[in-house]
């Protein structure tokens, strides 16, 4: 007869630049983590569609092997963050066998980390975007279009801002900035301009490859450097006036409004959040902000226990 299994949850956060694999037994307790690169469907196209799977399939298999070392199983999948849905359900069923899949947004998950089902979400990793829920979950949002066309505030925003100020320094229409050596050692390089090594066959380079600079930004403000200050200052402002947008596109009467920050580029501290504070307090709106949550992942387990006590 064979061994009962204990039952396992599995969270899968994927964003612009990094993809969050949590296991966790029906406690929430975490059991193992696994980190790969961009899920984001703004990055990953039908022609890399076979590379990015075996890449997932791989972080999967580690998952496995992670729940077949305590006896375990994997019952139920949360999924959250812009993936591309179909082919990750089939990658994880793959793997791991029949599941049951749960789907769900970034701003839910958010919310969760503090147990809140209304108020806003905003999101600032690679990319950037907000929405606003009220109690019967409908709501509205802003941002969310991408490198190309919006995303200001976010990863990407200030990695292309602060290589602009270092190219404009380099040809003299720009002051002088710290950013341009930390720039170049960060990427390898020994000019600003060899970013252009990068560009894919578009002429592009990487929205996660100019959003991984966020941290050296970060660094080089508060080491004193006016050029990266300013560039988190506008980042913040940016951040605060898309909250403030959303709530008044949702028409949310909820007072104070709360407010949940999640995404890597809240790492930057008060850089980015007294700027985001301060357009906020000027807007007329009470607003109650909730301590940051830079990697929401874990709340996705929250998810998948209220989806299943609700079927039970």
């Amino acid at each position: 007869m064979a061994a009962i299994r204990k039952e396992l949850w599995l969270a899968i956060e994927g964003g612009g630049s990094k993809t969050r694999l949590l296991l966790s037994d029906t406690a929430r307790n975490i059991l193992a983590r696994e980190i790969g690169g961009t899920s984001s469907g703004l990055y990953v196209q039908a022609p890399d569609y076979e590379a990015y799977a075996g890449r997932m399939r791989g972080l999967l298999r580690n998952i496995k092997a992670s729940a077949d070392a305590v006896q375990g199983r994997v019952t139920a999948v949360g999924l959250a963050a812009p993936m591309v849905q179909e082919l990750v359900t089939k990658l994880i069923r793959e793997v791991l066998g029949e599941v049951t899949c749960v789907f769900t947004s970034e701003a839910a998950v958010a919310l969760a980390c503090h147990d809140l089902t209304s108020g806003v979400s905003l999101v600032a990793g690679t990319g950037a975007s907000c929405v606003a829920l009220n109690e019967q979950g409908e709501g509205a949002g802003c941002g969310g279009f991408g490198p190309q066309f919006g995303d200001e505030g976010s990863g990407y925003w200030i990695g292309r801002e602060a290589i602009a100020a270092a190219m404009r320094e380099k040809d003299g229409r720009g002051p002088k900035t710290a950013l341009s050596p930390a720039l170049c050692a960060f990427y390898g390089i020994g000019h600003i301009m060899e970013i252009y090594t990068f560009r894919d066959p578009g002429g592009h380079v990487s929205g996660p490859k100019v959003a991984s600079c966020a941290p050296v930004v970060f660094e080089t403000a508060r080491s004193g450097d006016a050029v990266a200050q300013t560039v988190c200052r506008r980042a913040g402002h940016a951040l605060g006036h898309t909250i403030v947008a959303t709530v008044q596109r949702a028409g949310l009467v909820e007072r104070p409004v709360p407010v949940v920050l999640t995404g890597g580029v809240f790492n930057g501290g008060a850089l980015i959040l007294t700027p985001l504070k301060r357009v906020l307090r000027r807007s007329g709106i009470a607003f109650r902000v909730f301590p940051v949550v830079t990697e929401p992942g874990e709340a996705i387990f929250k998810i998948i226990e209220q989806q299943r006590q609700g079927v039970s």
